[in-house]
């Protein structure tokens, strides 16, 4: 009796000693994810790129209570969403409003490592469940201080250096979205009560598709696998009806929206896109033939030949109607498949994923390999408990393989891959075999942690590239006020409009035709003084009052060009159009 009081006293001591670990390392690991973030996003905060103005753009119905703006082919809705109402509670000027939509990164960050917390509970729980049945005294699996080491580990390595906090994109929320249904899943495998769970994962898995649209073919993904975790068939058949249906009636209403905006069933048009583009050879935006394919439904309008000039005033009032509602511009093309320029694709994708996922985690997969080393390996190649993070986490980077790869598309399917993968360890109980498991662990999270730090302390001691700094375009934005430029008023381009939108976006222009880069240079030579002014005259019939360049005019011809402040830009005011 006396002994197995002072075994389980020893025992109690042994867990609370290890709940203190885990606390420890816990707020050590929520302090320095917290604290890259904070130094990445200051430090980013006027970071700016193409994608950024589009969802600025959607946004601003949202401060018009023009909800429907939100709807979109292109873009999904929850970004701009956020954006939006964080907009509406601040009311930034044209100077702020990139550091708010930087301010809103940061509360999505919160948001993700919240619902990492959420996940990482569950592993451990579920891994405790499921091996106390077992009676595997000898085989222990990694503890819950090493689980906590290791995975806030791989969430910093995944958050700082796949996604990066300071790019203006919605994979944050797509990262929260997919830590949560991983984590409800492994309460649906713990038994945990299911119709409430299946609830909250067809909420959870509907909210992913408003993050991004590829999460709408991988909620069936993640549902089939719910459904085998839970008990199949004749245990799990009406839990996972009813997630379905909840599914179906979240995702419901922004298919029928976005369906009725493309003018055909549809989830989204993003991914069709890119695949008609990269597979399909088809010439989608930017695109500007000399003559348009017949199955345009919404072809550019050439406003002049020689140079050729495009007009897009119509039917959207942005900054940059070709980068706002991609799909209507490329509206018409048949999406094909070719089997050489899929492999020729699948094979560069798969190149760009063992260069991610291999040759900068070959630290990590190292001390992998060790730990296995120190694992019962018979064991190991069951699969039992990681089967539920690996087999939706595998379909989804299989899904990208095959049309667009990159690493924050993958991020947070990295990370349940490898949280897989370590929750089949066990290590046998012996002091020296626990020693080596220990350090396996410490050396894998530092060889992630090194990788992170690297990556954060690069872009905390370099300067924005001047292409990447909002406060260089809201200078050109203001310089172009002074020479006459005026905040609502349209301009024309000459060049690539995917600089030039940031400076619109910040001026609050909106650009209506534009010379591509293409046909810059004929119009550039061109000694004939009735060219430019048909020219001229072209842009301003279609409302721009003045043309903008970032290339520096020839010296002869060219006199009524200015130069922009101190900026690189040229500008060149127009007379108003005669009226028709």
């Amino acid at each position: 009796m006396k002994s197995h009081l002072f075994n389980v006293q020893v025992r109690s001591r042994e867990m609370l000693k290890a709940a203190s670990a885990q606390n420890w390392i816990k707020a050590g690991a929520w302090s320095i994810c917290l604290g890259i973030a904070l130094l990445e996003l200051w430090s980013g905060r006027f970071y700016t790129n193409p994608d950024a103005v589009s969802y600025l753009d959607l946004s601003d119905g949202l401060l018009t209570n023009n909800w429907g703006t939100l709807v979109n082919t292109y873009w999904s809705p929850l970004y701009p969403f956020l954006i939006g109402t964080a907009r509406w509670i601040i009311h930034p000027n044209a100077y702020w409003e990139l550091p708010v939509v930087h301010l809103t990164n940061f509360v999505i960050f919160l948001g993700a490592l919240a619902a990492f917390e959420f996940f990482l509970i569950q592993v451990v729980r579920s891994q405790k469940q499921y091996d106390e049945p077992q009676h595997t005294e000898q085989l222990l699996p990694l503890s819950a201080s090493m689980w906590t080491l290791l995975g806030y580990s791989l969430f910093a390595w995944s958050t700082f250096w796949m996604i990066n906090v300071q790019v203006v994109t919605p994979d944050l929320c797509v990262a929260v979205c997919i830590y949560l249904d991983a984590g409800l899943m492994l309460r649906l495998r713990a038994g945990c009560k299911q119709i409430p769970t299946f609830i909250f994962l067809g909420v959870t898995l509907g909210l992913g598709y408003y993050a991004k649209a590829a999460l709408f073919p991988m909620a069936f993904a993640f549902m089939v696998t719910a459904l085998l975790v839970a008990g199949g068939w004749k245990k799990a058949a009406l839990p996972s009806l009813l997630m379905f249906l909840v599914f179906a009636g979240v995702t419901a209403p922004l298919v029928i929206a976005t369906s009725e905006s493309a003018g055909h069933l549809t989830f989204g048009e993003s991914g069709s896109n890119a695949y008609a583009r990269l597979v399909g050879g088809e010439q989608t935006l930017p695109f500007y033939p000399s003559t348009p394919p017949p199955y345009l439904i919404h072809p550019l309008s050439k406003i002049h030949r020689a140079p050729d000039v495009y007009e897009f005033s119509h039917p959207f009032s942005v900054t940059y109607p070709l980068w706002y509602e991609v799909s209507y511009w490329d509206s018409g093309y048949k999406t094909r498949f070719d089997l050489g320029a899929q492999l020729r694709v699948l094979r560069q994708n798969v190149t760009i994923l063992f260069v991610i996922l291999v040759l900068r985690m070959a630290g990590p997969i190292v001390c992998f390999l060790f730990l296995l080393g120190c694992s019962s390996s018979r064991r190991f190649w069951k699969f039992s408990m990681g089967l539920p993070l690996i087999i939706p986490s595998a379909i989804g980077i299989v899904m990208y393989s095959f049309v667009l790869m990159e690493s924050r598309y993958i991020a947070a399917f990295a990370v349940l891959v490898w949280m897989g993968l370590l929750s089949e360890i066990r290590f046998r109980k012996t002091p020296r075999t626990m020693r080596l498991a220990t350090t396996g662990a410490v050396v894998f999270a530092s060889c992630l942690i090194f990788a992170t730090a690297s990556s954060s302390a690069k872009d905390l001691v370099t300067p924005l590239p001047q292409h990447l700094d909002g406060r260089y375009y809201y200078q050109v934005g203001k310089a172009l006020s002074a020479e006459g430029v005026q905040s609502g008023q349209a301009v024309a381009i000459i060049g690539s409009g995917f600089d030039e939108m940031r400076w619109a976006r910040s001026a609050k222009l909106r650009i209506v035709a534009q010379i591509p880069p293409e046909c810059a240079d004929e119009f550039w030579r061109t000694s004939v003084p009735s060219v430019k002014a048909e020219v001229y005259a072209a842009v301003a019939r279609a409302g721009a009052t003045a043309v903008v360049t970032d290339e520096t005019p020839p010296s002869g011809g060219f006199a009524d060009w200015q130069r922009v402040g101190n900026t690189k830009y040229y500008v060149h005011l127009l007379a108003p159009a005669a009226s028709k």
